[in-house]
């Protein structure tokens, strides 16, 4: 024997309809509802996080670049905006990249991903991107400031992939360090052999900063009128919908 429902007493039935709550019922419904969330994976190269083979502190270029965008994440943005700053050495191998890359993220394939990667990190970036792509994630913007990787010696030091990056971005903005005058980084960067390429990047330009001036290649003034700062800081901020 079937017992009327007293809350649905007031309700019609519709073969065809796909209202599943009666009018009637004004008790308070929950929804689940998808928060944004944006991940920017600095990305430093030999030497920066952690000595390389000459006994020197951590030189932390790529820092600098991490603080330029650090200083316009409004306070409201600091739940939904994560700046993870880690190795080259950290985004090689399955483990690392499921330790350092895939376990910030959560699992969440949703995700909003940067990837700025400087001198050996933006060559490691750079396979990182395709290597999410196999997975499942999407890299929203790469940024590859003064790539390094093409040279044999530095392939035998460095934990780095052996071949040349194919990368799968959105958008891609390559800076190379042309200084009007060097230093021992920028011969250093020649000895590992600069990445440069003729077409890929979205952005490709050259920069009055040296090797190590991973901040000031982040922050220079490119020919659209805005720094490759501005442009990911533009990107996520619209994504999030909180531009201004």
């Amino acid at each position: 024997m079937e017992v009327e429902n007293p809350a649905l007493k007031d309700c019609k039935t519709e073969v065809a309809g796909h209202d599943l709550t009666c009018k009637t019922d004004q008790t308070v419904k929950q929804a689940a509802v998808k928060v944004k969330k944006v991940a920017v994976f600095f990305i430093g190269g030999a030497g920066d996080k952690e000595e390389y083979y000459q006994n020197q502190p951590p030189h932390r270029n790529v820092l600098n670049a991490w603080k330029q965008l650090e200083k316009r994440i409004a306070p409201d943005q600091t739940s939904e905006v994560n700046l993870p700053y880690v190795s080259y050495k950290d985004v090689r191998g399955d483990k690392d990249i499921e330790k350092y890359v895939i376990r910030p993220l959560k699992g969440d394939k949703s995700v909003y991903i940067v990837i700025v990667g400087h001198s050996l990190g933006g060559w490691n970036g750079a396979h990182l991107t395709s290597i999410l792509k196999e997975r499942g994630y999407t890299v929203k913007v790469l940024v590859t400031l003064d790539p390094v990787g093409g040279g044999t010696g530095v392939w035998m030091m460095s934990d780095i992939y052996f071949t040349t990056p194919k990368p799968v971005a959105d958008y891609w903005i390559n800076i190379l360090a042309a200084p009007k005058v060097t230093d021992s980084s920028d011969t250093v960067a020649s000895m590992g052999e600069r990445w440069v390429m003729t077409s890929g990047p979205d952005i490709n330009e050259a920069v009055d900063a040296n090797h190590r001036q991973a901040g000031v290649m982040f922050g220079s003034i490119l020919q659209g009128g805005k720094s490759a700062c501005d442009i990911v800081y533009e990107r996520l901020t619209q994504y999030l919908g909180t531009s201004k």
